[in-house]
């Protein structure tokens, strides 16, 4: 209430707030006036950032890679060099990206299958970047697991056939007749071959060669079968064979018996090998004139004198489908049952890896010499039928490496590491 001159004439204002601007003022009228208030500046809120959560390949579409967000997305579209996806360690090319709601779909050149192992990784852009309609932009992470929900395929059943005797072959009474079958499963192993007579069996076969001789047959007409059952319990019955046994004494050419004893099925040379064969063969009502041997369709060469050998250089590698043709002394043939042979090529660096456990149940670890050229190699592991069943990079400096095949059959394997066109060194191993 006193009054302080014109000095104060103007003062703060009791509604003065301090901010970006000066406070206001107002006439004092010869008195000051108090109460004003300082106020804080407003802070703006900060816009919501979109943040990873997770991402899997769905059964229903195993060419899509689907990553999901915490948050819905804008319609922005970034390019596809900056997603990175890796299937079994190698990289797998994108063809489209797409965003619909809080997932971003990426669209692989090629569907993942079944226990193939995937990572995606995510480098924000500076245009176009993953963001929400607010402006929140999502950070760049590094390769990241995604989950492979593709369902393991069914079991294909084996695959047999009577391969020796022809049908309508016919046989002298009391007769020894042999029956051949071949017999293959594409996902597994076969794990027995029984030979029938209409519903009557005769004998079964666990391993190679799937053979079985029926002695002192009476005369009669016969339906014989071979059912063969693969390590998961599925059966195939083959198309039947019909063979007729003659009780009269006309002299009926009987076709000679042929079988390869050397070398075994699934047997392994090293290229460049001399690859020596040999077959047994017999003719019970007469004799063989010649053997011929065949690589699938092509013959190779032959033999006309006992122990019908024949040896062939080969300088490639590869799965050799190895048969033998016995004739006889009236022109009748057989062919024997087919022995693969797998041929590698000479490794440069041998023995330099070590594999362990082995035998093993599918998970087992490799560690190789520091010998070996520090170069990136490939991993390659392929059953002995010459499926591959994994395939992998090798960096510079990477001597160990773990891998789980469990979900695979059990069989035989060979490991193979090359560098470029060149196989560096292999290893067998046996899985349980």
């Amino acid at each position: 209430g006193t009054d302080l001159g014109t000095s104060f004439k103007d003062g703060l204002s009791v509604n003065a707030r301090w901010g970006t601007t000066d406070p206001a003022t107002t006439a004092q009228n010869g008195k000051w006036q108090v109460g004003a208030v300082v106020y804080e500046a407003p802070v703006a809120e900060p816009v919501p950032v979109p943040v990873y959560t997770s991402s899997q390949i769905t059964n229903a579409s195993p060419d899509v890679l689907e990553l999901t967000y915490n948050l819905t997305l804008a319609n922005i579209i970034p390019a596809a060099s900056v997603f990175a996806v890796t299937v079994n360690s190698t990289a797998r090319s994108i063809s489209l990206v797409a965003v619909s709601g809080s997932k971003v779909l990426l669209t692989l050149s090629s569907p993942v299958v079944y226990g193939n192992i995937v990572t995606v990784a995510y480098t924000k852009p500076s245009g176009n970047p993953l963001q929400t309609a607010a402006g929140g932009q999502a950070a760049s992470f590094t390769s990241t697991p995604v989950t492979n929900n593709r369902i393991a395929p069914s079991n294909q059943p084996p695959a047999v056939s009577i391969s020796s005797p022809a049908k309508s072959t016919a046989f002298i009474s009391p007769a020894t007749i042999t029956i051949d079958a071949v017999a293959s499963d594409t996902d597994g192993t076969v794990t027995k071959v029984e030979f029938f007579q209409g519903s009557v069996k005769l004998g079964e076969r666990t391993s190679t060669p799937y053979s079985f001789t029926w002695k002192d047959v009476n005369a009669g007409t016969y339906s014989l079968t071979a059912v063969a059952t693969d390590n998961s319990n599925s059966k195939t019955t083959s198309a039947a064979v019909s063979v007729v046994v003659e009780k009269t004494a006309v002299a009926i050419n009987q076709t000679p018996a042929i079988s390869i004893s050397s070398p075994g099925n699934n047997s392994t040379f090293e290229a460049p090998a001399t690859i020596n064969l040999t077959a047994n063969a017999s003719d019970a009502d007469g004799s063989v004139t010649k053997v011929e041997y065949f690589n699938g369709s092509v013959k190779i060469g032959e033999s006309l004198a006992s122990p019908f050998s024949f040896s062939f250089e080969c300088a490639d590698s590869g799965i050799l489908e190895i048969t033998a043709m016995a004739t006889d002394n009236m022109g009748a043939s057989t062919p024997s049952a087919p022995v693969k042979i797998s041929v590698t090529l000479k490794k440069a660096y041998p023995d330099l890896i070590n594999l362990y456990p082995n035998p093993n149940y599918g998970q087992f670890s490799i560690d190789y010499s520091s010998s070996l050229p520090d170069v990136t190699k490939t991993v390659t592991i392929t059953s002995l039928t010459g499926q591959t069943v994994f395939y992998g990079i090798l960096a510079e400096g990477e001597n160990t490496r773990q891998f789980d095949l469990s979900h695979f059959a059990s069989g035989h394997y060979i490991l193979i590491i090359t560098s470029g066109n060149q196989i560096v060194t292999t290893k067998k191993f046996i899985k349980n």
